[in-house]
């Protein structure tokens, strides 16, 4: 039978994820920075794939869920 060698007072001693996350006042601590470099690269990517996004056509259901919700603003407006 194989046997643990983690000696238990190791391990109630490591703080958890979360307090290592957290400062002595129990706030969150400051925000990690990435380099400018990583920062510039996920931004150009982020805008590629949007620009992308915006070019493809609304799915036919959205369109009809939209005129959907319209008719039904439309009919409460005139109440």
């Amino acid at each position: 039978m194989a046997t643990s060698n983690l000696d238990k007072s190791t391990v109630l001693d490591e703080p958890s994820a979360l307090e290592d996350l957290l400062n002595v006042n129990g706030d969150p601590g400051p925000e990690p920075a990435l380099p400018l470099h990583v920062a510039t690269f996920l931004g150009e990517q982020l805008q590629a794939y949007y620009a992308k996004l915006m070019s493809e056509p609304v799915p036919d259901r959205f369109v009809q869920l939209l005129a959907q919700l319209d008719a039904k603003e439309s009919r409460s407006d005139g109440e």
